[in-house]
Order: C-alpha cells, then sequence, then structure tokens
C-alpha cells in the first residue's frame, strides 16, 4: 500500500479557510508529514482557519488520527472544533472524516515553498466593505452556488458568509456606513 500523504493546501479567501485535502494515506509515518503543512501554514502568517479533509484519503490509521487530534489540541489549546456564529473559529484547525464532493477545485493551490509574506490585512480576512461591488456579485453567485448542490444540504457556513454578504449589498444600497468591527 501506498503509504504517502498526497495533501493538497487550497486557500479559500470568501470563507477565510486553508483547506488541506489529503489524497493518499494517514499513517503514523505520514502525519509528521500534515503537522508539518499545518505548523508551516501558521508560521506564514496565515491566522485562518485550517480544515483537514480525510473524507476522500485512500487510507487512514485509527493511531494516526488519534495521534493527529493531540497534536492538534496541543497546538491549538483544545480549540480545534470549536464554533463561533456557526462558522470554524478563526485560527483552529478542524478535521472532517465524511467524504463529500470536491468544492475546492476552483481554489488556487497555496504555494507552501520559500518565504512567504501574507497578502491580506492584520485581522486575517479582508472586511466586506473593502470589497467592490463586483466583487460582492462574485461572491454572492459563487456562494450561492453552493448553496445550490442538494448534496451540500445548504451547510451553516455557507449561509453565513451569504447572508453577510446579502446584508453588505443592502447596506451600501440604502448608504448605511459600515459597522465597526
Amino acid at each position: 500500500m501506498d503509504q504517502t500523504l498526497q495533501a493538497h493546501v487550497k486557500l479559500d479567501v470568501v470563507s477565510d479557510v486553508v483547506r488541506i485535502s489529503v489524497r493518499g494515506s494517514l499513517t503514523q509515518a505520514s502525519r509528521p508529514s500534515l503537522m508539518h503543512i499545518i505548523q508551516r501554514i501558521r508560521r506564514m502568517g496565515i491566522i485562518s482557519h485550517i480544515r483537514v479533509d480525510l473524507g476522500l484519503a485512500a487510507f487512514v490509521e485509527s493511531a494516526a488520527l488519534a495521534g493527529l487530534r493531540n497534536d492538534l489540541n496541543a497546538i491549538d489549546g483544545g480549540a480545534s472544533g470549536s464554533e463561533v456564529a456557526g462558522m470554524p473559529a478563526p485560527g483552529g484547525v478542524s478535521l472532517e472524516l465524511t467524504a463529500h464532493r470536491d468544492d475546492s477545485a476552483a481554489l488556487p493551490p497555496l504555494d507552501m515553498a520559500g518565504e512567504f509574506t501574507a497578502s491580506i490585512d492584520p485581522s486575517g480576512t479582508r472586511k466586506l466593505h473593502r470589497f467592490s461591488d463586483d466583487e460582492l456579485f462574485a461572491a454572492s453567485d459563487s456562494v450561492f452556488g453552493l448553496l445550490d448542490d442538494p448534496a451540500d444540504m445548504a451547510r451553516s457556513e455557507l449561509l453565513a458568509t451569504y447572508d453577510e454578504i446579502g446584508m453588505e449589498i443592502s447596506r451600501r444600497e440604502v448608504g448605511r456606513e459600515p459597522e465597526p468591527a
């Protein structure tokens, strides 16, 4: 059996999530490589939530999964899996074990080679009031397209993102100032 991890790392700017899709095998031998990827993302200055998708992995060793959970709890202080208003907690790491369609295919891969300076503002995300009207409408269309897929069952984070975008568009139509962060 192939023991390689085969992890694909992508940054989803709209939902402020780094997605690590494991397609190979998570074993005791490959677990340190996955932890290295997660720690490298943090050292790059990216504070977005990290979602490790093991649903499409060829093989997941139970001892490696338990060890990964322990490692993540140690580096995140037990914050993995927590949510804020239906969204994954910023800076946390969550594990997804169920197989589902890969909606990250359209996302650009995150270059993990060399030095990297994050291009996002210090808060970790770009506030919606900083997006142009065209960018907001494109984001709205993109999220709505994901909601329209019956296989996803309208996940709560997509609904929350779609609602936030709608509120920003409505705020602009009325001409109100952005709410303070």
